[in-house]
């Protein structure tokens, strides 16, 4: 079974999380992208991963440092693909030359700043400058990021290209010796592109054209006639000479690029290294700088099989009530193997509850700190949801249907270390089958090796010895007559005050209790019909 499957993901705001993630190259985001849980037996590789997060944080905090590396960062590109051809025998061509002289300058900057800020021992970090292709792509020690075949790489080509300016000379020297001779036997100039435009109406000079040696028709619009210099035997066979000369060169410079191409094959190991390494901490330094920027905790690996988060928060619904002006209740809970349920009405936060457990689960193995005050753990094989609307229109599922296909897989599995997270099961059926689905359940997880977390709003589901239950404060500390007089005022959003006052805070229950009846007071908050209300209490009263 994998960890988390698409649908535990998106109902836990997983990918939410990872988008928080900023990571700046092609290397990184690649890290980023392939990250995976740490499973059980690897705690120690995770508390390694969590260390060096720790370690990063003063980094991370050094906006000189960021400014300085983020540099480095922005300006690397993905450069896997040009080693890679190198490797099949391809010729890099002179721009993909560049990009390789680049990347290699950016090496030696970033080293420089490592070795700056005391960076430059971390295990699996190895920022390598590598001097022999450095020099062999800067051959004249420029120091520029910029690349030509120098002349230096061939005496061959630095005679081809000697020969080749003093030919193109040649040719200009012949050329304007005739620009001249035109100009003074029709007084004209020559355009910058070496052509003369004569109006049609000016048929004195098209005349004297025609018995002019030195020019040529090249073309013509309704108003003028287009010349240019008629090439003489001399200046064809010097242009003939010099298409010659730029055919060598090219050839010339080829086997150059060939050469260089061979060179950054050899060098592919310490290429590829130093991406890898680029990319671990490009990636690392975005877990630091997500863990100061959402108050993050190193969370604590363990042995034991458990799960305690004190003042943990959900960062995609805080970041929601945030921008409505309101507070996250943070939440505080002790889960160990076997079942534990949460009661409490509807709206009680019993869902946010359920999801914050599988989020920071989730984001704990694979290497994240955690929005929390502490959290300690224990490794799962997986983590298993059944969270939200659980329809199945493409197999043609109801959502009843949906969700015990959901929680059979579960079960499946439950045997084994993982994390079950149920939400309100059986809703989808009528009430007295759904209670009775929903006990069995419990009495089925309550001793199996799983960490599994219930929430529903039937009475007496963990009334049962061996399951944990726990219920949500809700608004039960709350004076109603008060809360009552504020939601008087028609301009406040009535559900945002009762946001505000509800207290997702949960408690343990010690004692028989039933689930409280928030339901009813939300509705008269919410400004149900006071008759139907008082209707509503004396059924309850009856049962």
């Amino acid at each position: 079974m994998e960890f988390m499957n698409e649908l535990t993901r998106k109902s836990l705001d997983f990918d939410y999380v990872l988008s928080r993630i900023k990571t700046y190259t092609p290397y990184g985001k690649g890290y980023k992208e392939n990250m995976r849980p740490y499973l059980p037996g690897e705690e120690e590789r995770l508390e390694e991963e969590l260390q060096r997060i720790e370690q990063f944080l003063k980094y991370a905090k050094d906006h000189d440092f960021s400014r300085e590396i983020n540099d480095i960062f922005a300006h690397t590109k993905d450069l896997r693909t040009s080693v890679r051809r190198t490797m099949e025998g391809c010729v890099l061509s002179e721009v993909e030359l560049f990009e390789i002289k680049t990347f290699l300058f950016l090496i030696r900057d970033l080293d420089k700043i490592l070795k700056k800020y005391g960076m430059d021992d971390w295990k699996d970090i190895e920022i390598e400058p590598i001097e022999k292709l450095e020099k062999l792509l800067d051959p004249d020690d420029t120091k520029i990021a910029t690349f030509y075949i120098y002349d230096s790489y061939s005496k061959k080509l630095k005679n081809i290209r000697k020969e080749k300016k003093e030919v193109d000379r040649e040719i200009k020297k012949r050329k304007k010796e005739i620009k001249d001779k035109v100009k003074e036997d029709l007084n004209m100039r020559f355009r910058p592109d070496g052509s003369i435009v004569v109006p049609k109406e000016n048929q004195s000079v098209l005349d004297k054209i025609d018995t002019n040696p030195y020019l040529t028709y090249v073309s013509e619009t309704y108003m003028n006639v287009k010349f240019t210099i008629k090439s003489t035997e001399e200046i064809s066979e010097l242009e003939r000479k010099l298409s010659n000369l730029k055919e060598r060169e090219e050839e010339e410079e080829y086997k150059v690029r060939e050469e260089i191409s061979k060179q950054i094959a050899n060098s592919r190991k310490k290429l590829f290294r130093n991406m890898a390494s680029i990319g671990k901490l490009d990636f690392i330094l975005g877990k630091a700088q997500f863990a100061i920027e959402t108050d993050a905790v190193k969370p604590e690996i363990v042995k034991e099989h458990c799960l305690v988060i004190e003042e943990g928060r959900h960062l995609k619904v805080e970041d929601f009530l945030n921008k409505k002006g309101l507070k996250f209740t943070p939440i505080s809970i002790d889960l160990k193997e076997g079942a534990t349920c949460i009661t409490g009405a509807n709206m009680g936060g019993k869902t946010v509850s359920l999801r914050l457990v599988g989020l920071l689960a989730a984001m704990a193995q694979h290497g994240l700190f955690v929005p929390a005050d502490s959290m300690k753990l224990g490794l799962s094989n997986f983590i298993c949801t059944s969270i939200g609307d659980m329809q199945s229109t493409d197999k043609g599922l109801s959502t009843f249907g949906g969700e015990i296909k959901l929680v059979q897989e579960a079960i499946e599995v439950a045997h084994k270390k993982g994390i079950i997270l149920i939400d309100e099961l059986a809703r989808g059926t009528n009430p007295q089958e759904g209670y009775a689905i929903s006990k069995a359940l419990i009495k089925f997880l309550k001793d199996k090796n799983s960490i599994t977390l219930v929430t529903t709003h039937y009475d007496n589901i963990a009334d049962m010895e061996g399951v944990a239950h726990l219920q949500v404060i809700g608004l039960s500390d709350i004076e109603f007559e008060k809360l009552n007089e504020e939601l008087k005022d028609r301009e406040l959003d009535k559900m945002d005050i009762i946001n505000r006052y509800m207290d997702y805070r949960l408690v343990e229950v010690k004692s028989k209790k039933e689930v409280p009846k928030d339901a009813l007071n939300i509705a008269r908050l919410m400004g149900l019909d006071e008759k139907i209300i008082h209707e509503a209490e004396n059924i309850l009263e009856e049962k």
